[in-house]
């Protein structure tokens, strides 16, 4: 399960002015929330962390939602050759019924996905540095280089 991370340093307090003229906390909630809007949130998400040079808070939850960005079209891209090759291998008969559960399966890893967005989007703009299981580790060792 997601941990916060260790505080920052005093000059990451959140709710500081960043480079992009933001609240950090701010800022690190839209890196997530603008994901639900097709792309927008990865694009957000990059400008956030090319921009920003000083505050940390902000930088990890940039890479993170940009990481989170990047599992999330990995998701829709294997559902979809998923569905493709149950398709082809099933037929028409089987391959219908085959359709719908893969289609639930879908719909409950988009709702996890979910959670942990909104999750995510809620303690970043409490100002906590909180890792999402897996990619956590890996922006925080970008951010942190």
């Amino acid at each position: 399960m997601a941990t916060p991370f260790e505080p920052p340093p005093p000059t990451d307090a959140p709710g500081g002015k960043t480079g992009v003229g933001m609240d950090a906390n701010l800022a690190s909630m839209l890196c997530y929330l603008t994901m639900i809007c097709c792309g927008l949130g990865i694009i957000i998400s990059l400008v956030f962390f090319i921009i920003e040079k000083t505050n940390r808070l902000l930088r990890f939850h940039a890479m993170q939602g940009l990481l989170f960005g990047g599992v999330w079209i990995v998701v829709g891209i294997a559902f979809k050759i998923l569905s493709m090759l149950v398709d082809i291998a099933l037929g028409d008969t089987v391959g219908f019924m085959a359709f719908w559960g893969l289609l639930l399966v879908r719909v409950f890893v988009a709702l996890v996905l979910l959670i942990f967005l909104i999750l995510a989007a809620v303690k970043s703009y409490q100002g906590q540095y909180y890792k999402l299981p897996i990619i956590g580790n890996i922006a925080w060792n970008i951010v942190n280089k």
